[in-house]
């Protein structure tokens, strides 16, 4: 058994046996991990607050045989306090752990994906908008190589040419041209203005999001965008999108 110390962030905790919370962590040197935390739902347990979802914890954790890690000693670095005070933030952070939970490797090192990660909580609280979440999709997407094409059919390669609407195809890879698009083919309408706010959303930095303001429409297409593109690349719908499409209403 090889024990470890790291920086931890908890996406996830459910409870496991009787007193017992089975964890999902993304580690700062061990990728996406498994954990279990003994006795965390026993009155008085010195663990509970170093095991809070959204947390950001400097864990010492022992890895054994099998995947499962097990929690030795939890303290909690960061709690993200307004991620728990407002139902919509909450929503929002929630979805951004389901994300990352669901691309990231397990047992892999990604120092990039776990610096993303610690920023998209701090973003969240900061700003817990959809054009966050959708600043946070599009950087997760390019981190993991996933990056829709946009300036280049996807089908045959050539470069897009202006015009005052687009076709985009998440199964084709991005944007196609008229000849490329094939009749019966799902495809999404977009305007050159949501291409636009996908490109700025790439790079702006994240303290800096809340000064964009796009029209309804168009950030409302920007999420159909994403959306579809997040769910081809997993190849199933996540849980968390009923509830912000809840919290939307």
């Amino acid at each position: 058994m090889v024990q470890y110390k790291t920086e931890a962030l908890v996406l996830h905790s459910r409870k496991y046996k009787e007193a017992d919370g089975l964890l999902t962590l993304l580690t700062r040197h061990r990728g996406k991990v498994s954990a279990v935390a003994r006795g965390i739902y026993k009155p008085g347990s010195k663990l509970r607050g170093g095991v809070q979802p959204f947390s950001l914890n400097a864990m010492l954790l022992n890895a054994g045989r099998s995947t499962l890690h097990s929690l030795n000693q939890s303290d909690c670095l960061e709690m993200f306090l307004p991620l728990r005070s407002d139902l919509d933030a909450m929503a929002a952070a929630s979805y951004w752990a389901e994300l990352l939970e669901s691309f990231a490797m397990e047992e892999q090192e990604d120092t990039g994906m776990f610096q993303l990660a610690l920023a998209g909580f701090y973003g969240l609280a900061a700003c817990p908008e959809p054009l966050m979440i959708h600043a946070l999709e599009i950087r997760l997407m390019n981190l993991m190589g996933y990056a829709p094409s946009f300036r280049v059919c996807a089908g045959c390669g050539k470069p897009i040419e202006p015009s005052p609407q687009y076709s985009f195809s998440a199964d084709a890879g991005g944007l196609v041209c008229s000849h490329c698009r094939c009749e019966g083919q799902p495809v999404i309408r977009l305007g050159p203005a949501v291409i636009s706010l996908w490109q700025g959303l790439e790079n702006i930095s994240l303290d800096k999001v809340n000064r964009i303001r796009p029209q309804p429409e168009v950030l409302g297409r920007l999420g159909k965008v994403s959306q579809a593109w997040i769910l081809y690349q997993l190849g199933r719908p996540l849980k968390s999108w009923q509830v912000l499409k809840k919290m939307e209403v």
